[in-house]
């Protein structure tokens, strides 16, 4: 798993508004879904991000070069600004879905009220990061808060475990400033009693592949979305080898595949046969959003 943050250059307020937290909120969760992580909690604050995160598929460069490319484009032509919005590449630490990456979650949480920003009581409605989700199951989309209560903390996602949560939550904010008291720790211990113990942890984080097992695994996904469009399109990739590069059919096949996965240039010209991948970048740029 990886705590991943960062900040703005020179610490600008460039999340200082709704709209640039929504912005930011939005260009995250389109990298969840095509770069496939399995996010467990996010915080946007004035000046940076936290993100806690698993990337079954291995990409975590290039989706946090995604992320942040999105959302700095945007940023800049907003304010018609130039130059850097992130102070740095981003940084990232490593840590085992265990006790460090349990304490990463609760950190990413209180950060706005370790900040000032809303009181523990507050948390709750601060819209701007994932513990706002956790008693609306509903809501999450493709937040995995649930399963890091359970793969991490080890309690249900259930309101006997929110309610749990929210007292190590309370607790953990309660050791900034003296140690707890048995009466509090015998009350973290009875919360649990009352039901808060998650009995089945679920299939668990998906570890133990190498990196090239991992590209492997990417690469067929590529070829099964690719089979996929084609067949909805209702064309062969033999009936397009004749066609020139720029060829409409193509480009919009390439579109739709790169809708749906982090396809490379390189690759798509390959098996598209379109030209060079300058050029399949261009000619998708171009005819971007038309449909064949």
């Amino acid at each position: 798993m990886y705590h991943a943050y960062n900040r703005a250059e020179q610490g600008a307020a460039i999340f200082a508004s709704d709209g640039a937290k929504s912005l930011f909120v939005e260009a995250l969760f389109r990298v969840v879904d095509l770069y496939g992580w399995e996010l467990f909690a996010f915080a946007v604050m004035s000046n940076h991000f936290h993100l806690l995160l698993s990337t079954p598929r291995g990409n975590l460069d290039v989706g946090m070069h995604a992320l942040q490319s999105d959302f700095a484009n945007k940023h800049k032509a907003f304010r018609g600004s130039i130059g850097h919005v992130f102070q740095s590449r981003y940084r990232a630490d490593h840590c085992a879905a265990g006790p460090l990456a349990a304490a990463r979650m609760d950190y990413v949480h209180l950060n706005p009220v370790r900040a000032g920003l809303v009181s523990m009581q507050q948390l709750c409605q601060y819209p701007w990061t994932s513990y706002q989700s956790l008693r609306h199951p509903g809501s999450r989309g493709l937040l995995a808060i649930g399963a890091g209560l359970e793969l991490l903390h080890g309690i249900c996602d259930a309101p006997a475990g929110w309610d749990a949560y929210e007292l190590r939550l309370r607790s953990v904010l309660t050791t900034d400033q003296r140690p707890l008291t048995e009466t509090e720790l015998f009350g973290s211990f009875a919360a649990r009693r009352r039901g808060a113990l998650s009995e089945a942890k679920g299939a668990g984080l998906r570890v133990n592949r190498s990196r090239a097992e991992l590209v492997t695994d990417e690469l067929a996904r590529w070829e099964e979305i690719l089979t996929e469009v084609l067949r909805a399109e209702g064309v062969t990739r033999e009936a397009l080898v004749g066609r020139p590069p720029s060829d409409a059919v193509k480009v919009g096949v390439a579109i739709k595949v790169r809708e749906r996965c982090p396809a490379y240039s390189s690759w798509l010209t390959e098996r598209l046969r379109m030209g060079s991948p300058d050029y399949a970048r261009q000619l998708m740029a171009r005819f971007k959003g038309v449909r064949p």
